[in-house]
């Protein structure tokens, strides 16, 4: 089961959704739920419509017709106005096979979490996630990230050294298939 947050922004549509699908069609990801919530009030069938369409403008690989569909038949959305009861009871119906599986094979104490920035609104509301994040998880397992801003800065290349051959770029990594 894998919850996202933020399941209509840009990092989700750019990145995570359709790095999610190419685990799904490299046989990565074969048994998985992915419950999505956000700010915007969606229903399901909106949330895979989204889906569907961020995985085909963004996605790396070729799309095929036939894993795609199962891939949005795995996603569920829950909306803000179901509060946090909506979430819990998404999350216990989509995915309790999937958590009593995790729990019953050691998995659960290994678990990650990775954060986004804006973390909370305020520095109150962070001080309160961030407990929040504490009860549940050590903080070696928490992860803090800001994808614009994640990568390492590097220094200035000189135009000199730069291979006018390669300026394409390096060639894309195969798309594995099962």
């Amino acid at each position: 089961m894998i919850v996202l947050f933020g399941a209509t922004g840009d990092l989700a549509k750019r990145k995570l959704l359709p790095g999610a699908f190419h685990l799904f069609e490299a046989g990565l990801m074969p048994e998985f739920r992915v419950l999505g919530t956000a700010r915007t009030e969606l229903d399901t069938e909106a949330f895979r419509r989204l889906a569907r369409e961020a995985i085909e403008q963004f996605a790396r690989c070729p799309v095929t017709p036939k894993g795609l569909p199962h891939f949005v038949s795995r996603l569920s959305y829950v909306g803000p106005k179901a509060g946090p009861a909506g979430l819990r009871a998404a999350v216990e119906a989509a995915g309790a096979e999937l958590v009593k599986l995790l729990g019953e094979a050691g998995l659960a104490e290994r678990a990650r979490v990775v954060m986004e920035k804006p973390f909370g609104t305020d520095l109150a509301s962070a001080e309160r996630l961030n407990a929040t994040l504490h009860e549940v998880f050590d903080e070696s397992q928490i992860f803090r990230i800001d994808h614009y801003l994640g990568k390492e800065a590097r220094p200035p290349v000189p135009p000199e050294s730069i291979d006018r051959r390669r300026e394409a770029g390096p060639e894309p990594p195969a798309c594995p298939r099962r």
